[in-house]
């Protein structure tokens, strides 16, 4: 009795907030049979109780971060998911992107074709008709040998500047690969001018790819 009255007056002192417990009516039952016991039946009972919460707090514990970390390896995946779904987004983004333009190359299979946009290019740079010579070869294929299929042709071109400063090399260079059509230098050699100062000459090769799909 003695023993327990001291509890109570330790809760009363240091943890308050505890009272409610033994002021509940099921508490205080318990706890009148508990002050009925011997002493040592008592504290072998108290420190049971006191095994017991803490087994109970530290389970809850447990259980909590089992929880908080299954809910945070869940969101890691759906992160993870999400961002592979966004790269595959742009990926066939970026594919469709560059078909669109290799189908738009189909316009150049015509004789000329090419010349005329690379001459076009040529005016959006500043450089003068005079200055430029373009000689457009004829076809090549670089497909298989399937004939149901038609093969990826290659359209060439050599384009020779006389001269032009850096500024309309540097912009013709940009007109031809980020223009309208599937363009790519696959050459370009620059030499000075031999009589004026400043001034270059360039030779650049052109490739466009002429993709076509399966014949009906």
């Amino acid at each position: 009795m003695e023993n327990t009255m001291k509890i109570k007056e330790w809760i009363n002192e240091k943890a308050p907030w505890l009272a409610v417990l033994y002021e509940n009516k099921y508490f205080s039952a318990g706890y009148d049979k508990l002050a009925g016991l011997p002493p040592v039946k008592q504290k072998k009972v108290v420190t049971w109780f006191l095994m017991a919460s803490i087994s109970i707090t530290f389970l809850y514990l447990l259980a909590s971060y089992i929880s908080l970390w299954s809910i945070s390896s869940g969101t890691e995946e759906i992160y993870s998911m999400n961002n592979m779904i966004l790269q595959y987004q742009k990926y066939r983004r970026d594919k469709s992107e560059e078909l669109q333009l290799l189908n738009r190359n189909s316009q150049l299979a015509g004789t000329g074709q090419l010349k005329q946009v690379l001459l076009k290019a040529a005016g959006s740079a500043g450089i003068s008709p005079r200055m430029i010579q373009v000689e457009e070869r004829g076809e090549a294929g670089v497909g298989g040998g399937d004939s149901k299929k038609k093969e990826v042709k290659i359209k060439e071109s050599t384009v020779s500047l006389q001269r032009v400063n850096l500024t309309q090399v540097s912009n013709y260079l940009k007109a031809i690969e980020y223009g309208t059509y599937n363009l790519s230098v696959s050459s370009i050699k620059i030499i000075n001018d031999e009589k004026l100062r400043g001034y270059l000459t360039v030779d650049i090769t052109v490739m466009a790819y002429l993709f076509e799909g399966d014949e009906g």
